[in-house]
Order: structure tokens, then sequence, then C-alpha cells
């Protein structure tokens, strides 16, 4: 749909409030039900996860990318992906490959609540020759994202709980997939670009296939290391990989963001392949 890449393409920030907003009144009253009987200490292994994975991580990706010369585009790519909270279908694609689907949620929630604190230092590293002024308006932007989104979703849920209905399950599933279909139109507006070689797009796709699924295998190797369940193995591969990067097209601006679209266009092919192929390879680690 190329007519419709452009428009959309506007209406992204629009599309991941909703998306968040959905994913709250979808996950919050299961999230309650699924970790009710969840200690202490598993929140805060889930915290210190969430730390590794969207701080101490992309740190790491940056400084081997940096000794290894990446071009600078890929290394860009790779950090802020590293950096990036899960996607807001993960505990569905960790439920579909029989994952454990309440630490993908705590998972969820809390990388995307830290988010704005934990993007500072890599956003600082990435652009060292903004002042950190300007560096604080990501991180601005992206917490009223937040906030409003989760906000208002929990303002509706008090207001439905008090009108005694509750959103069904099926129509909010139903709702995301629209939107989120109608946002991957827009994050593929880079594949229309005049003149754009489909080598280009070849090497990208490339790049996006490797740097998930090297974070996915990563997470993977990292639980079996620690003697984690199937379960969490699969949990941790699965979320490790597949990461919220277009959440920065909220908060960048666009001179930044703009060398990164024609990869965010292409890292949506080995995350909505993750059900079939992680089917195999999380098969193959048990």
């Amino acid at each position: 749909m190329p007519w419709a890449a452009q428009p959309m393409r506007a209406a992204i920030p629009a599309c991941i409030a909703v998306l968040l907003f959905l994913a709250v009144l979808r996950l919050f009253p299961n999230s309650l039900s699924a970790t009710r009987d969840v200690s202490v200490n598993d929140w805060l292994q889930s915290a210190k996860v969430v730390l590794l994975s969207q701080l101490a991580l992309p740190l790491l990706v940056f400084s081997v990318g940096s000794v290894l010369n990446v071009p600078p585009v890929w290394l860009l790519a790779a950090t802020l992906v590293a950096a990036a909270p899960p996607i807001s279908g993960s505990p569905n694609l960790v439920l579909l490959l029989r994952g454990n689907g309440a630490a993908a949620m705590r998972w969820l929630m809390l990388g995307t609540a830290i988010l704005p604190l934990t993007c500072l230092p890599i956003l600082y590293l990435l652009y060292p020759e903004q002042s950190a002024s300007i560096m604080f308006r990501p991180s601005l932007v992206l917490l009223m994202l937040i906030v409003g989104s989760v906000g208002s979703a929990l303002l509706f849920l008090k207001v439905t709980q008090r009108l005694d209905v509750s959103p069904a399950p099926d129509v909010l599933d139903g709702a995301s997939a629209v939107v989120l279909a109608m946002m991957v139109v827009g994050l593929m507006s880079a594949v229309h670009e005049p003149g754009l070689e489909m080598v280009a797009v070849g090497k990208m796709l490339l790049v996006a296939v490797v740097i998930n699924g090297g974070l996915q295998l990563a997470g993977a190797m990292l639980a079996k290391w620690r003697n984690l369940s199937s379960e969490n193995t699969i949990t941790q591969g699965v979320v490790m990989g597949n990461r919220n990067i277009a959440l920065y097209l909220t908060a960048l601006p666009a001179v930044q963001i703009e060398p990164l679209l024609l990869f965010i266009a292409c890292y949506q092919v080995p995350m909505y392949l993750t059900p079939l192929i992680g089917d195999v390879f999380y098969r193959r680690l048990e």
C-alpha cells in the first residue's frame, strides 16, 4: 500500500500511543491475576534483567561495534534496538512459543516504565555533539507518551469497573491488530523512497535479521548458562530480540531518525517471523 505509507508514517506516534493504551487494557487485568502469586524477588529479578538488557547491553553493543568499526548506521540501529523496551506484543509471542507469559509481561511493564531514564546515557553516547538539555527532550517526550497512554488506560479501567463492564479481550486484540497493521504500513514507508535500490534493501534486511536473531540467540544462550527452565529460556530469547525501536520515532528529531527508517522497516520482517522460526529454534534448545 505505497499510497498510504506516507500518511501513515505521520500517524506513527499516535499509533504507538494507542497501542500502549490498548496493551494496558489487555494486559493489566491479566497481569494482576498472572502475578498475584509472584514474589517480590521475582519482580526484583525482572528489574535486574531489564536494567541489563536496556542499559548494560546497549553499552556493550556500542563499545564492541565502535572497536570493530561497524558502519555508523548499523551501529546506531543495533544500539537503539538493544536499548529499547520489548514490543507490546512480546507476551503474545512468548505464549505462542510456549514460554513464560507472566515474566514477559513484567519485562514489558518495567522496561517501558524506565525507558525515559535508561535511554539518556545511550543517547548521549550516540549523539555526543548534542548538549545535555537537548538530550533530555527525547526522554521527556517518551515519558509524556508513556505516562499519558498508561494513565489514560488506568483511568478507563477504573471507569469501566465502576460501571461493571469490561473490555472484551477479543475486541482489544482485534483493535490492536488493526492499529498495528496501520502503523506497520507507515513503518514500511522507507521502502517506497524514490531511487532506493533493492540491493540496499537486501543489505539492511540482512542487518535487521542479524540483530534480531543475534539478540535472541544471546538471550537464549545466557538463559541456558543460568540454567533457567525451558519456558524462561524462550521468554528471555524472544523478548531480548524483539524490541520496540519504533518508540524513538516519537522522541528523536527527524534528522536523527531519518537514517534508521529503512532499518526500522526491515526490522518488522524478523519480528513477525519469530513465531515461525522461533518454533524450530527454541525446540532445538530444549
